[in-house]
């Protein structure tokens, strides 16, 4: 007879502590490689785009024996879930990867390499040792933050307030109206970007 291998068989004979921490101990396990993969994720579809290998693949869940049409049309079909991370780690590790090192990178989670890439603007800065281990401390940016200010408060990174906002839909049809017309001169401009405009054209 075969290995019995489901996950709810394997767990018949473990206390109700053996299975919470088996359980507890794979999603941090899980957590980590979805922390650290991010950065291999880019680089691969960073080479699929440039070397145009999406040509020669052939599309397996949408359409079955049709070419891909272009990089998106092949990331759509091979990364639905992590599409949208995996443009936003192109973008990051276009980047970092003028500064850093690959081993470098890794391990730091996607939301601090965007601070290290968008905010940190000194190369000298991303180097330092010291930023790299606050970077990798974990998910929460504020002791990268706060060793940035300490260090270099010539970069002016700040500390980030976060606030929820609810608008009516006539109110938020017009404010999202308004921030399509502002991308049009900056398409990467974020709400954000838009309301700072907004309060600096108010002054």
């Amino acid at each position: 007879m075969g290995t019995v291998t489901c996950p709810e068989i394997r767990e018949v004979h473990l206390t109700p502590q053996e299975k919470a921490e088996a359980h507890d101990y794979r999603v941090r396990e899980i957590n980590r490689i979805v922390r650290e993969s991010w950065s291999e994720l880019a680089a691969i579809c960073i080479q699929v785009r440039d070397r145009q290998e999406w040509k020669l693949l052939q599309c397996l869940t949408l359409d079955v024996n049709r070419p891909f049409s272009s990089f998106d049309d092949w990331l759509l079909d091979a990364a639905p879930v992590c599409r949208a991370t995996a443009y936003k780690g192109m973008g990051i590790l276009s980047v970092l990867a003028k500064d850093l090192a690959p081993e470098e990178i890794a391990g730091i989670e996607i939301g601090n390499a965007s601070i290290l890439a968008y905010e940190v603007s000194s190369p000298a800065v991303r180097r330092d040792p010291e930023v790299i281990q606050a970077a990798k401390s974990g998910r929460h940016s504020r002791k990268l933050r706060d060793v940035v200010m300490s260090k270099y408060p010539n970069q002016h990174l700040e500390n980030i307030v976060e606030k929820k906002l609810v608008f009516s839909r006539s109110a938020w049809e017009k404010i999202e109206a308004a921030y399509d017309a502002y991308r049009l001169i900056d398409e990467k401009a974020r709400l954000e970007d838009f309301f700072e405009f907004c309060v600096s054209e108010c002054q």
